[in-house]
């Protein structure tokens, strides 16, 4: 029973994933510690997200420009130190609170204003990019500050879901990294990442053929709508 709820999780997160561009971790994380402990699953999900991240870049490498993500990838850098410090001092109840709160808020104004007016400049991106890196490091959730800023930014779908890639791949690394140094990758979850990354690709692949589906209209919203319901996931 406990492997089919797994399967079952990360298959509908990969395939979520492969719609939005992101919400892998947002979904899986939270349910998976029904499982197993919150301090085995992020470092599991980091790798598991780290591959599909690549895989995606990978399909999106022609809508994708380094020079956007620059300031998001500086900012991330000390949001990742301070994140996987949080993991392993910081109280998970209040983390989740602020994650819940964060992912809700937002969620709702994007569905409240389809076309907002505001546009957000390139040096903003160190500011969501501290804020994802922390996010990243400490719940594996670094998802909900890059969407803010790339959904403000005016660029067309395949522009917004190819940076979201690049951004998270390139994360991916960094938090892998800082999970290693702290000693969190064991072989217990190296072991369970090779034997889910088939069903989570399998996941993503079925997402992404349906991602070309979408108008951009239809796929704003759909962001939007995950960044709610991974809010009321996330809230302890």
């Amino acid at each position: 029973m406990n492997h089919f709820g797994v399967g079952l999780i990360l298959l509908t997160a990969a395939f979520i994933h492969g719609v939005a561009g992101f919400a892998f971790a947002l979904f899986a994380v939270p349910l998976l510690i029904f499982f197993w402990p919150l301090r085995e699953v992020v470092p599991l999900i980091a790798l598991l997200g780290g591959t599909i991240n690549g895989l995606l870049l990978l399909s999106l490498r022609r809508h994708f420009h380094w020079r956007r993500i620059f300031s998001l990838l500086v900012g991330s850098i000390p949001g990742v130190l301070v994140g996987a410090v949080f993991l392993t001092k910081a109280p998970e109840r209040e983390l989740r609170i602020m994650l819940a709160a964060l992912l809700v808020g937002y969620g709702l104004w994007g569905l409240l204003n389809p076309s907002p007016r505001v546009k957000l400049g390139d040096r903003w991106g160190y500011f969501f990019g501290f804020l994802a890196g922390a996010l990243g490091a400490a719940l594996n959730t670094p998802g909900p500050p890059v969407v803010i800023y790339v959904t403000l930014k005016g660029w067309t779908k395949d522009e917004v879901k190819g940076a979201l890639q690049g951004y998270f791949f390139l994360l991916a690394a960094l938090i892998i990294g800082a999970h290693a140094f702290h000693g969190l990758i064991t072989w217990e979850v190296f072991k369970r990442y090779l034997f889910c990354v088939p069903l989570v690709v399998g996941g993503l692949f079925l997402g992404h053929r349906f991602y070309y589906r979408l108008s951009l209209k239809v796929y704003l919203r759909v962001l939007y709508g995950i960044l709610i319901l991974a809010g009321f996931l996330a809230w302890p």
